[in-house]
């Protein structure tokens, strides 16, 4: 039994597909009510080459008007699929030991999103939004959990303009 919670990826780990495209939020603890909402999105050319980009939904300064903010730092636009021996080095730690599972994770220089396959086939797959530091961007700060919205509601919140 290893006493990490990393375990090869490729074994264990779902890879982030098109079907982790989409419309995403976080909950706050406190209020029980939405405080963020994400959109990932996959965006291919001509030749089917493509990137991941991660947006947030945020008021415009237009009379309250809401609208889908890229997450980059830099001109840094494109998410892009991190080493496993980097995914270790953010999560192979104590507050990261349980549950046991494998993540993928794709980044930026400043923005991720990452999913979280359990080991126990039961336990449903975790999506977490990942904020680096400006100061140091080998520095992962707190994953904010965030869960997939399934309703058409939510899903029709993708509609905004980006």
């Amino acid at each position: 039994m290893s006493e990490h919670n990393i375990f090869n990826l490729p074994i264990y780990g779902k890879p982030i597909t098109l079907d982790d495209a989409g419309i995403y939020y976080a909950i706050n603890r406190k209020t029980g009510g939405i405080n963020n909402v994400f959109h990932l999105v996959y965006e291919s050319d001509v030749n089917q080459q493509g990137d991941w980009y991660l947006y947030q939904l945020k008021n415009t300064s237009k009379d309250g008007e809401m609208g889908w903010i890229i997450l980059a730092d830099n001109g840094d636009y494109p998410l892009k699929s991190i080493s496993t021996e980097e995914i270790k080095q953010h999560f192979d730690k104590p507050e990261y030991a349980e549950p046991k599972g494998a993540w993928q994770l794709i980044r930026n220089s400043r923005y991720g999103f990452g999913k979280f396959t359990p080991v126990h086939g039961d336990d449903a797959i975790k999506y977490a939004m990942i904020l680096f530091s400006a100061d140091d961007p080998t520095k992962m700060l707190v994953p904010l959990l965030i869960q997939k919205a399934e309703d058409e509601a939510s899903q029709n919140l993708s509609d905004f303009e980006r």
